[in-house]
């Protein structure tokens, strides 16, 4: 079983160490991103690094999770299963932001400490599709929407078709 996330640390200090943190969090932890799922069950499994790259500190990071969400076309609990990554690049200032190489994201320091979770719960956030639906049909209805638009789109009538033929002549 891998540990737990570490809940506060200092970015900084993390970057001199060249800190390296993996880990799982409980999605029953997370309030902002319980609100957009149907189960606050399961897990997010991350892995964050600290590091200074191009001359910028920097926090990479890969999630991965499989969480349930409500489908949008039957309104049905539905799994999603999703892997991502990002690259924050660790400023002070907001002048700061033009001088970041644009590989990355930027995240303005606060003084002190700093919640990992909450950019691993941000991260996460902006991973959800916009409009969570199941790949298939997921109802009669829009089994049947779908096979009604495809027999329609084939019985068009064109009715400049028939100069084509006369063009050839």
């Amino acid at each position: 079983m891998q540990n737990a996330l570490p809940e506060m640390l200092d970015f900084l200090k993390q970057v001199e160490r060249k800190a390296r943190y993996d880990g799982v969090l409980p999605v029953n932890r997370l309030d902002r991103l319980g609100s957009s799922l149907c189960s606050d069950q399961g897990e997010i499994h991350a892995s964050v690094s600290f590091s200074t790259r191009a001359g910028t500190p920097c926090l990479d990071g890969n999630i991965s999770a499989e969480l349930e969400l409500e489908c949008q076309r039957c309104l049905k609990p539905m799994t999603l299963r999703f892997e991502s990554s990002f690259h924050l690049g660790l400023i002070g200032s907001e002048q700061d932001i033009d001088l970041l190489p644009q590989e990355f994201e930027p995240l303005l320091l606060a003084e002190g400490e700093q919640s990992l979770i909450d950019i691993i719960e941000d991260e996460t956030i902006l991973s959800l599709p916009i409009v969570a639906r199941h790949d298939e049909h997921c109802s009669e209805l829009v089994g049947e929407q779908d096979e009604s638009e495809q027999d329609s789109e084939e019985e068009t009538y064109k009715p400049f078709a028939g100069l084509k033929d006369l063009m050839t002549n």
